[in-house]
């Protein structure tokens, strides 16, 4: 037997664990309720890979364990077991051992139910985990070491009640959060929390089922679990600005603590590597607790005060009641300056997209650019008469960039003619022939999750790059190491549609539109009040009936869910129809598809819903209309403003082709032999 002594605790290590033993709630509970109930009880997750981490991982939780203080703490915590069994811990300690699968969600989930069972302001608990004991590296353990230090501090262990929740450091971006996740908290506070077996039970909103480390979905929404409520009033210790999240600049330990509330800091102090604009931010918060908790900010919420230090009260003789009121008076100036200007474009979002997938210097850069220069001339044809204005927004596109448009259809031999085509094109060359397979060619991907055989082949050629519109589809690019560049042309397009005058939305007769392929047949499904639940639905034979339904619409549904099944990523190739008639959009959720998302918002009056909420928030949106808030159509001049097609290619190759080097590129024959 041997001892571990620190802080005058003395813990038995046996040896020999054997199976051990899975106490329940009520055991767990009584842990603290034996006159020691001012103490704080620590729920603690264990992970050990294998036989072979045993003695790491031991070393691990001694580090941590050894920290408690038997004046603050409940000596024996609760401890759940992942993996194979880390001998040296007695049994008691032991709350649950699983042997196979299991996450952070089992922890956090005991954690729940014992501050439900304990609800008031006095309880509180402290969550603790191995970080490090499944990736070991020197940044895990610099990290595991600073939170786990905060979250036994004796400063969180008395915060003030004007917090309930306390970490070393407490981060308003990209989400709320703690870095590695290991805090204090108050009962009272967790009980009010989402269950954390929502995840894996898939009871929480769609968007939340995916891994999103920006918003805290998927696998990160663990991370952001004990800071998703809008009554959470968050402090923290560490006074350095030099770490605010991540894995940079986190300091050593010991570390000087002075608790306070959080966010300490400016929004500008926090780093903001995605670009997020504050009002990014802002709307991402009020959307999650809506989703979440269904419910409202109050005037309380900590975010007021954060994001008022960003839009300090603009000189005014009116009176400004409260911050609230001042940011969003200060939002909707903002918003106008935002949406007017260069920043908040639909131009702005097609050169993020291409700097998203293809920065200067990489792979994707480099081919983009040696396809461009290849040829003088390109041949376009996408394969459908649906895609008609998309043809006209590609050619102007590279037409811009100095290279001319074949107006005649080309020869088998077209490898002076650049192809710009789809799956559905009926190629004079098609790709998957071996004398056609390193042409030149620009390959426009159509479809969602559909990653097929021409476009590995594409990958292969040195000829041939993958155009897309749909960041969803790069993550899955990515994932098998090929080069897609992303811009819009399938989004942002003209509409095959004549809007002529618009209506005002009060007055018109359809409540809500969902305009589709049902059943493999286009078809409208109208309900002519907000209340409807079973709509009209009825066939459409022409663009003009199309055009009549958005016409006389309030609220357009755009969903690639609804009525059909799969995922993928954002339906927002429908916008650019219903854009032009007034409508507003209330569009699926996609957690993928985000680039943009604040312009479409603000500027485009597109109202993003989970799937299950999705006519819910239609009928919200109508009664929001029959009450007169949208009452102009600034969003629809917002989009007529349009992609400067002409001049995308100059802006993102620097030059063009003809203001270049006027021999070309070399064409890359790579043949069977």
């Amino acid at each position: 037997m041997s001892m571990i002594i620190s802080h005058g605790i003395e813990m038995e290590r046996r040896s020999g664990l054997g199976d051990p033993r899975a106490l329940s709630l009520q055991s767990t509970n009584n842990l603290i309720h034996i006159s020691t109930r001012s103490k704080i009880l620590v729920f603690y997750n264990l992970f050990v890979a294998g036989a072979e981490d045993v003695e790491r991982v031991q070393d691990i939780f001694d580090e941590q364990l050894t920290e408690l203080d038997p004046r603050l703490h409940v000596i024996n915590a609760s401890i759940t077991s992942l993996g194979h069994p880390l001998p040296n811990i007695p049994n008691h300690m032991i709350r649950e051992h699983i042997a196979e699968g299991g996450d952070e969600g089992i922890t956090l989930h005991a954690l729940w139910n014992y501050c439900r069972s304990n609800n008031n302001h006095e309880t509180k608990v402290i969550y603790l985990h191995s970080k490090g004991s499944f990736h070991p590296s020197e940044e895990n353990d610099k990290l595991r070491r600073f939170i786990t230090e905060g979250a036994l501090s004796e400063e969180c262990a008395n915060l003030p009640d004007t917090c309930d929740v306390c970490s070393s450091r407490m981060s308003p971006l990209p989400h709320s959060h703690t870095s590695g996740n290991m805090w204090l908290a108050r009962c009272d506070y967790v009980a009010k929390l989402v269950d954390p077996f929502a995840l894996k039970e898939k009871k929480l909103p769609k968007q939340y089922l995916h891994d999103n480390p920006n918003h805290g979905y998927g696998r990160y929404f663990f991370e952001h679990w004990v800071h998703s409520h809008p009554s959470v009033s968050p402090c923290d210790l560490y006074t350095g600005e030099e770490f605010v999240w991540g894995y940079s600049r986190v300091p050593p330990v010991p570390f000087e603590k002075s608790l306070q509330k959080a966010p300490r800091f400016i929004f500008n102090r926090y780093g903001n590597p995605k670009r997020m604009a504050p009002e990014t931010v802002l709307g991402r918060h009020v959307m999650d607790y809506k989703d979440l908790y269904n419910s409202s900010v109050d005037d309380s919420w900590w975010g007021w005060e954060f994001f008022w230090n960003v839009y300090l009260p603009p000189p005014s003789t009116k009176k400004v009641a409260t911050k609230k009121q001042s940011v969003q008076l200060k939002l909707n100036q903002s918003k106008e300056e935002f949406c007017s200007g260069e920043n908040g474009s639909l131009h702005r979002i097609a050169l993020d997209m291409i700097q998203h997938s293809s920065r200067p210097g990489s792979p994707s850069y480099e081919k983009l650019k040696h396809v461009l220069n290849l040829n003088q001339q390109f041949y376009i044809d996408l394969g459908s008469p649906i895609f008609h204005r998309n043809e006209v927004s590609i050619s102007t596109m590279l037409q811009g960039y100095g290279l001319s448009r074949m107006d005649g259809h080309p020869s088998s031999d077209t490898m002076t003619t650049t192809l710009v085509e789809t799956k559905l094109t009926n190629s004079v060359c098609h790709i998957s022939k071996d004398e056609c397979r390193y042409y030149p060619r620009i390959l426009i991907q159509i479809d969602h999750e559909k990653l097929g055989n021409e476009h590995e082949l594409c990958h292969s050629s040195p000829n041939c790059i993958i155009v897309d519109s749909s960041t969803h589809n790069l993550a899955m690019a990515v994932e098998k190491g090929w080069s897609f560049i992303l811009i819009p042309v399938l989004i942002q397009s003209a509409s095959q549609l004549e809007s002529q005058e618009l209506m005002p939305l009060a007055s018109r007769s359809h409540s809500i539109v969902y305009l589709n392929r049902i059943d493999d047949t286009s078809k409208a499904l109208l309900w002519t009040n907000s209340t409807n639940q079973h709509p009209e639905t009825f066939n459409l034979s022409e663009f003009r009936d199309m055009a009549n339904v958005y016409r006389n619409a309030k609220v357009c549904v755009v969903s690639r869910s609804y009525y059909t099944s799969g995922a993928g990523g954002g339906a927002f190739h429908y916008l650019s129809e219903v854009a032009g008639f007034g409508c507003i959009p209330v569009v699926e959720t996609f957690h993928d598809d985000s680039i943009g998302i604040n312009s479409f918002e603000q500027c485009g009056r597109i109202v993003f819903e989970s799937e299950d909420n999705l006519l819910d928030k239609a009928s919200e949106v109508v009664r929001l209309i029959d009450q007169g808030v949208y009452n102009d159509f600034s969003h629809v001049d917002w989009w007529k403003n349009d992609i400067h097609w002409d001049h995308l290619l100059l802006q993102v190759i620097g030059q063009s082709k003809e203001s270049g080097d006027q021999s070309g590129g070399d064409v890359f024959l790579h043949r069977k032999e």
